[in-house]
């Protein structure tokens, strides 16, 4: 559908990415140690960790897909159940896990938490899969920005994957989790205001009154918020959307990331606040479902062309960047596209920060040199980044080949095959439940329920609820069979 990008917008979206790119260095300082290179030395507002703790979770997919199922035959507005749920477990976090993780003393990361409340090999077993599921995230998010971006761009997946890495390694390695918050605030700020104001600039080129216009989506059935329906292999229900967006909240509240947000907050009180007020900037959603309807009230008064409506057919996603290039006056296009860029680089950069965190706490300070000087560590912490960057490059190629899959839907598909095990050694840790050989058997028990629950055909907003209470139970079921020398005994 594109034509590639003209010498204008081109002009704009360097333009962002440098503005961005010394802003989010002048807020962010110096730094001199692994504590203020992961951790901010806990200078970070609240108001900046919530806006990049949403940043994080808004891809370009999320700024494409939302949109495109609106606006496709048969969509409506039944992903914003999944939003509530998304929300819902915002306010769990901070429930959960924000004053454990702020106050916890004598650790280094969220795997190191859950070693001391069950058991170091417990810790580092939940660290490698908290390094999977970053390896998942991240390369299927990058694959699917790039599927995205290269519709407008014309770069190829290769080229556009490599400039959303190349942006995200210098400005996590400017400052680390510092200039992460900071840029990922600014690239809020940025995407958001794309998101409205593309919604006022379709309004302003619909004839329809607000009356005709809700008559003409009500008639092809585009308000439905809510689906009641108890058919667990439908993916957007209210059950589906509250249960699995809720859970998903609480295993990604396990991660490196939420921990490095958490104590980067001034306070536990902070923290608390960051991550709850985190659950009304999810209002950005509402907007992106806004302009679905938008586009489909554009679309109704501007018919597509036969050829590009086949198209559609085939990849739905693109109704939005077609939007982009065919009806934005050149130069402001390009404001568009910085803010795919934007949504997409925000994601990336802090899994960045998050890996080189682990990799340097978990194994090089472990076992290749474990007494530098903290400039060592900063400086080896940099180097990570790059590596970590080539790791999540090569992964998104990889996963090439199931880009023919709807981009939303294998956003959170992927992932879901490893939440359940993640939810349940954060809930377990944080109830002090379990030891190494219990914990094992319930990790096994959640391999063996998602691959019966995906070969049933059963929507995988479930898999992680599911999954993950079951190894809950599991292991302190075990527990309770040998209270002598269980781990809830021994405290």
């Amino acid at each position: 559908m594109g034509n590639g990008l003209g010498a204008l917008d081109l002009g704009v979206i360097i333009a962002v990415m440098l503005g961005v790119t010394w802003l989010g260095h002048r807020f962010s300082g110096s730094i001199a140690s692994r504590r203020g290179f992961f951790q901010a030395d806990g200078s970070m507002p609240w108001w900046a960790v919530s806006a990049s703790i949403l940043a994080t979770l808004v891809s370009a997919v999320t700024f494409v897909s939302v949109p495109a199922a609106v606006f496709a035959p048969g969509g409506d507005l039944t992903y914003f159940q999944v939003i509530v749920g998304l929300a819902l477990g915002k306010v769990a976090v901070a429930l959960l896990l924000a004053r454990p993780f702020y106050e916890s003393t004598g650790v280094n990361t969220a795997y190191e938490y859950i070693g001391q409340r069950i058991d170091p090999p417990t810790g580092e077993i939940s660290m490698y899969l908290g390094l999977l599921l970053t390896i998942i995230n991240s390369g299927v998010k990058l694959l699917t920005a790039s599927l995205v971006l290269d519709v407008i761009t014309g770069w190829g997946l290769p080229g556009c994957a490599l400039f959303v890495v190349l942006v995200s390694v210098v400005w996590g390695a400017l400052a680390g989790i510092k200039t992460v918050i900071w840029t990922d605030f600014l690239l809020f700020v940025m995407f958001s205001l794309g998101a409205v104001f593309a919604v006022c600039f379709i309004a302003l080129n619909v004839q329809q009154d607000l009356a005709t216009a809700l008559r003409t989506l009500d008639e092809q059935a585009k308000l439905v918020l809510f689906d009641f329906s108890t058919d667990l292999a439908t993916r957007y229900t209210i059950w589906a959307g509250v249960i699995g967006g809720i859970a998903l909240n609480i295993a990604q509240g396990s991660t490196q990331g939420t921990w490095q947000r958490v104590r980067a907050c001034r306070s536990v009180a902070e923290a608390k606040k960051a991550y709850s007020y985190a659950a009304l900037f999810y209002v950005m959603h509402l907007v992106i479902l806004a302009l679905g309807l938008a586009l489909v009230l554009f679309y109704t008064e501007h018919p597509l062309p036969a050829s590009v409506t086949a198209e559609l057919s085939e990849a739905p996603d693109r109704i939005f960047p077609y939007f982009i290039m065919t009806e934005i006056p050149v130069g402001l296009s390009g404001l568009f596209i910085a803010a795919i860029f934007a949504a997409a680089i925000s994601t990336l950069d802090s899994a960045l920060a998050e890996s080189s965190d682990l990799s340097v706490s978990h194994i090089y300070a472990k076992y290749v040199r474990a007494a530098a000087s903290e400039a060592h560590y900063v400086f080896v912490s940099r180097c990570m980044m790059v590596l970590w960057g080539g790791v999540f490059f090569t992964v998104a190629l990889l996963f090439g080949r199931y880009s023919a899959e709807g981009l939303l839907d294998l956003t959170f598909k992927l992932p879901n095959y490893v939440y359940g095990a993640i939810f349940g050694s954060i809930v377990l840790a944080r109830f002090g439940i379990g030891r190494l050989s219990t914990v094992l058997v319930g990790v096994a028990v959640t391999v063996v329920l998602v691959v019966c629950m995906s070969q049933a055909g059963i929507a995988f907003f479930y898999w992680c609820p599911v999954a993950g209470i079951s190894m809950v139970l599991v292991v302190w079921a075990l527990e309770r069979t040998t209270p002598e020398i269980s781990g809830i005994a021994a405290r």
